[in-house]
């Protein structure tokens, strides 16, 4: 079960840059309970320690990985990881579209920050953790764009507080038994399940709260803004998101910095997780989303036989196809169909000797990943 307590100490809080404001939006405010907000104050501005400052602005030489390469567009976006032999304790990121360069050292760049350029706004968007810590993933939004001389600048921020207070007057639920309903405004989005029985049932006062899992996936047209709502039982301060969906919405900022976030709907992702291999009941098939570009991660091992370590799946009508290197440095692809609980891995293309096309394996979800 996966837990994580509301109480924490915050381990990261990024630069603020331009202020964000939000209008109304189309969902009228719920006239259920409404969901409770963790975060207590908008996270306040802040910058790389002074002795990384100093380091980055007078550095010769600098040690960075590259999160983006849009050779298309010819914008590249780096995370820095040293100067000068000195570690940038997390902060740093630089921008360099043609031939020139620009280092934004408040960023920081830890939990592999993720970038896109979309060529028809001229926005270069680039989420950035602010919060870390275990269960807890929550994420700033950057908007940059580039001036004449194709130097980078921050026309933008989303603070997580702003989000979650926004969805606070949007989001709300109906218990009934086990049974939790989710409502953006008036509007149904979602009935999960409560499973979790050793907790002693529901906090009397609040059992609902958004703010410690706030992400983006970028990789679409918009930015669109993923939220999981944790439950509070009666014994102690945890938020558990065993059962509760993933609630979107499309994010937009118009020129003036206000920012509007669409209705909200929840997302399926039935593949992603780790599975369980019949021949030794190991985890051997794990499937997880990528944010950046809204395909999946594949790993595949075939007991005594081998494994696939790079795979990259697409979604498409008969499941989720794949392709990934095989033993002899060649691609091998096939897909991958869920029925309930077994995900099924076919063969397709196929070069390998050792892996004929029209071969299958299954896998069955770990109840306990």
């Amino acid at each position: 079960m996966k837990t994580n307590r509301i109480l924490w100490m915050f381990t990261a809080i990024l630069f603020c840059g331009v202020s964000v404001f939000f209008c109304g939006c189309k969902s009228a405010k719920a006239s259920y309970p409404l969901v409770a907000g963790t975060l207590e104050e908008a996270l306040p501005a802040d910058s790389a320690p002074a002795k990384v400052l100093e380091a980055i602005n007078s550095a010769a030489r600098f040690h960075q990985h590259e999160i983006l390469n849009d050779t298309a567009n010819d914008v590249v976006v780096f995370c820095l990881d040293e100067v000068d032999n000195t570690s940038t304790e997390g902060y740093g990121i630089v921008v360099v579209k043609g031939s020139t360069s620009t280092t934004l050292p408040n960023i920081r760049n830890t939990r592999q920050p993720l970038a896109r350029y979309d060529q028809a706004t001229g926005n270069l968007w680039l989420t950035s953790s602010a919060m870390e810590g275990t269960g807890i993933q929550v994420e700033w939004l950057y908007l940059l764009r580039f001036k004449d001389d194709n130097t980078a600048y921050v026309a933008a921020t989303v603070n997580p507080y702003e989000v979650q207070q926004a969805l606070c007057q949007r989001l709300g639920y109906v218990i009934n038994g086990q049974e939790i309903t989710l409502y953006d405004g008036q509007r149904q989005i979602a009935v999960a399940t409560n499973t979790v029985t050793d907790m002693g049932g529901f906090d009397a006062d609040q059992p609902l709260w958004i703010g410690e899992q706030m992400c983006y996936d970028i990789s679409g047209e918009k930015p669109t803004l993923l939220v999981t709502p944790g439950v509070k039982y009666t014994t102690g301060l945890v938020l558990t998101y065993d059962d509760m969906p993933i609630v979107a919405g499309s994010l937009t900022i118009d020129e003036k910095g206000q920012i509007r976030i669409g209705d909200l709907e929840t997302i399926a992702r039935p593949f992603e997780g780790s599975y369980l291999d019949q021949d030794n009941n190991e985890p051997n098939l794990l499937i997880s989303y990528r944010r950046n570009d809204g395909k999946y991660d594949v790993r595949i091992g075939i007991f005594r036989l081998t494994n696939l370590d790079d795979g990259i799946g697409t979604m498409k009508e008969e499941g989720l196809d794949f392709t990934a290197t095989d033993a002899a440095g060649n691609p091998i692809g096939g897909v991958i169909t869920l029925h309930s609980d077994t995900a099924v891995v076919t063969f397709t293309r196929s070069t390998w000797g050792l892996l004929e096309n029209g071969a299958a394996f299954s896998y069955t979800r770990d109840p306990n990943p």
